[in-house]
């Protein structure tokens, strides 16, 4: 697969790059970036969070492993599969379309409340009621006011519906870490 191509990569590779926690470090970090990062700075962080001691007191060892491991295997594996583009001459790593195609492995989109339900009930029974109030012609109340309410009660309804999808979707989109 080439890093032009435009097709969507097949489950069987996404669940394969997607078994390791050091690839799925990779492509989160890739995906908070919007800059290419330098492998050994991804190395780096990668180190300092399997080891659990910040990046400046990683020794030399721990941190070349761990540059190993992703410059030999991983690194290789996701550019295969052309989630990733790796610059050899500049060292550095950036991402492709396909990373935010990964992340849609770890999201589903939960039982939505029956929004359409609520807009028709509310529409129904301000017809109802706008009806009603023009067929009897009550002295104390006046159809505009009911249609009025009825307007201000879908502007509610609708900042609710609004409010509660950004909140369910709030972290669509990100490859997680371990301990997320």
């Amino acid at each position: 697969m080439s890093d032009t191509d435009n097709t969507t990569l097949s489950q069987d590779i996404a669940f394969d790059l997607l078994s390791n926690a050091r690839r799925r470090f990779v492509l989160r970090q890739l995906q908070e970036e919007s800059d290419p990062v330098e492998l050994g700075d991804l190395a780096g962080a990668l180190a300092a969070k399997e080891n659990g001691v910040p990046v400046d007191e990683l020794t030399a060892q721990q941190r070349k492993r761990t540059y190993v491991s992703l410059y030999q295997t991983h690194i290789p594996k996701m550019v295969e599969a052309g989630v990733i583009e790796y610059d050899r001459d500049a060292g550095t790593v950036s991402s492709t379309d396909h990373v935010d195609e990964l992340a849609s492995y770890f999201y589903s989109t939960p039982e939505m409340p029956p929004w359409a339900l609520a807009y028709g009930a509310v529409a129904v029974l301000g017809i109802a009621v706008y009806l009603l109030i023009a067929l009897i012609d009550p002295a104390f109340i006046n159809a505009v006011h009911v249609g009025l309410f009825f307007f201000i009660v879908f502007v509610v309804l609708s900042l609710m519906h609004y409010q509660y999808v950004n909140r369910v979707h709030g972290n669509d989109g990100l490859v997680p870490v371990d301990e997320e």
